[in-house]
């Protein structure tokens, strides 16, 4: 510590000599705590001068263009398939990095296309005029159902409208049509000539069947006795047929005048029917299926007439809409997946270098899950937090000073990129992050996250009355310098009040107050608590990092203060 003390005294003694003021030493041994305390004061003279205020901030190395990338589309966990890049690896803008199965999502494409091309052709159909061979199908069912309804309206006429006479006509026709089958009926069974011709056809057959006995029973075997036996036979057998076809023939024609008499007697039973049906009003079911019959066919007939009218006049523009709309929708189901089928390749979105990854192939991953992280290394800037009362005195545009720990002695130039307008709270601070242009590092092995010292230009004042920071404290909120007694040189020094203007940390700028030439006083104590007020933790002078809000520096004491 006395090695610091001396070292501060030699910069303060060449200042001396070169502000042309002059040290007052003063040891104050009054008690044993301040035994080792001593007071120096320097009297300073009031000079004029150009000033440049800064900050000095601490800031990281972030790249300007930097992202982690996900695969922000997809719709379940699966397995990462393959992962083509490390951490170091440089790619370029549209380059495959990372990529996951994508069976579901092709298939899932391709379902959209069909449903999309459904919903074209449901559009064009709608745009497309009718043809001819279209019209004149159109124009036939028009005719088709007007027929048809004509024929449901008779029918429903004619039960309502029953023809008596013609019915009553019928039942008259159906009874002589059963007396005339009846009658036939009873001459085929009292027919004469039948049963004499029966008699005849049995007595012809007596002769042959007797010849045929007779034959059959001797014992010849020459080749003549065997065809006049097999000529006895034949001659019985054809006077058998003969016979038999007529009994049958005879059967036939009774059995269908049988089936006449039935046939008539049906046939008169549902004429007398209908007519009791009609002498009644009709039958209710038959009533309400033909009223039925012409509602469906008038029905029919209004909708063929709507459908030839629509030809003519196109398709609805209400239906036009909804067709649209629906090839809208459909449209961007597809875009949605096809972008979903492209989101299963991770493309690096620009040029850049790997920064880090966080998966492996084969992984689960998510929607969610960071994969790897991206940045553009060639377009890097400096990010800095700086305290809510500081942050006034920033503005965009503001050229500063940058160097790096990783680099010592080397410098940078900088700019104030954006002052953002929302901080956040960190302790009880709230703290802004300001982003710098870095310019002239360009051949530099820079890394993300390396820790910069960063220089701010806040302000330059031309010309002005300057008086060291230190000479400054404060009073009831207001800042004044001490002067030398000017009655008692031996007298304690006398307070005046100023109002000061920007201040670069060693001087500040005197608004009001005093005059060039004027000299102020600078009391520095060795003491433990004002060393830990003066000095930083390697001994070197604190001399602030700018004015707070309001163009105001630190004071004496290290504190600071919005007021004037």
């Amino acid at each position: 510590m006395k090695k610091s003390i001396r070292f501060l005294l030699a910069v303060l003694v060449v200042a001396a000599i070169a502000g042309g003021g002059y040290w007052i030493y003063r040891s104050k041994t009054a008690s044993t705590a301040a035994a080792d305390e001593t007071t120096y004061t320097q009297v300073v003279q009031v000079k004029r001068g150009a000033l440049d205020a800064s900050v000095s901030v601490v800031g990281q190395l972030e790249a300007e263009q930097s992202v982690s990338l996900t695969f922000e589309r997809m719709t379940e966990t699966t397995n990462l398939l393959t992962l083509a890049v490390q951490a170091g690896n440089v790619v370029t803008q549209g380059q495959v990095l990372a990529t996951i199965e994508d069976a579901s999502y092709q298939q899932a494409l391709d379902q959209a296309k069909s449903d999309l091309l459904a919903a074209q052709e449901t559009l064009a159909d709608l745009r497309t005029p009718a043809t001819a061979l279209e019209i004149a199908k159109a124009d036939v069912a028009v005719a088709k159902a007007k027929v048809g309804l004509q024929k449901a309206q008779d029918a429903l006429n004619d039960l309502v409208n029953p023809d008596i006479k013609s019915l009553e006509a019928a039942v008259a026709s159906a009874k002589s049509a059963l007396a005339k089958a009846q009658a036939n009926v009873l001459d085929q069974q009292q027919d004469s000539d039948y049963k004499t011709q029966l008699g005849r056809l049995i007595y012809a057959e007596t002769a042959p069947t007797n010849d045929y006995n007779r034959l059959s029973s001797e014992t010849y075997s020459d080749a003549a006795y065997q065809d006049r036996l097999e000529l006895a036979y034949n001659k019985m057998m054809n006077a058998q047929d003969a016979r038999v076809m007529f009994e049958l023939n005879q059967k036939a024609s009774l059995l269908q005048a049988e089936m006449s008499v039935r046939k008539a007697t049906a046939a008169l039973a549902n004429a007398e029917e209908a007519l009791a049906l009609a002498q009644a009003g009709g039958d209710k079911l038959k009533l309400a299926n033909a009223k039925l019959g012409v509602k469906e066919a008038e029905v029919g007939l209004q909708a063929a007439q709507e459908a030839r009218v629509a030809l003519d006049a196109g398709a609805d523009a209400l239906d036009l809409a909804t067709a649209q709309a629906a090839v809208d929708r459909k449209q961007s189901a597809v875009t949605d997946a096809e972008a979903a089928l492209a989101g299963t390749q991770l493309v690096a979105p620009f040029g850049g270098t790997i920064l880090n990854t966080n998966v492996s192939e084969g992984d689960r991953v998510t929607a969610q899950t960071a994969i790897l992280t991206l940045a553009d290394m060639k377009t890097l800037r400096v990010v800095t937090s700086i305290d809510e009362t500081t942050i006034r005195q920033i503005s965009a545009g503001q050229p500063a000073t940058i160097s790096f720990d990783a680099f010592p002695g080397q410098t940078f130039t900088g700019e104030v990129l954006d002052v953002p307008m929302q901080g956040t709270l960190q302790g009880d601070v709230m703290v802004y992050s300001v982003p710098l242009l870095l310019t002239g590092a360009e051949g530099l092995a820079l890394r993300v996250g390396m820790t910069a010292n960063v220089e701010i230009q806040v302000g330059q004042m031309g010309e002005t009355l300057l008086v060291p920071t230190l000479a400054l404290t404060q009073s009831n909120g207001r800042y004044q310098v001490l002067v030398p007694n000017t009655t008692d040189p031996n007298g304690d020094p006398e307070a005046v009040p100023v109002q000061i203007g920007q201040s670069d940390g060693t001087y500040t700028a005197v608004l009001k107050g005093l005059n060039e030439g004027d000299k102020v006083l600078v009391e520095i104590s060795t003491g433990t608590s004002n060393q830990q007020q003066m000095f930083g933790p390697a001994g070197s002078m604190e001399m602030g990092d700018g004015m707070p809000p309001g163009g105001v520096p630190p004071s004496v004491g290290g504190q600071r203060s919005g007021g004037n």
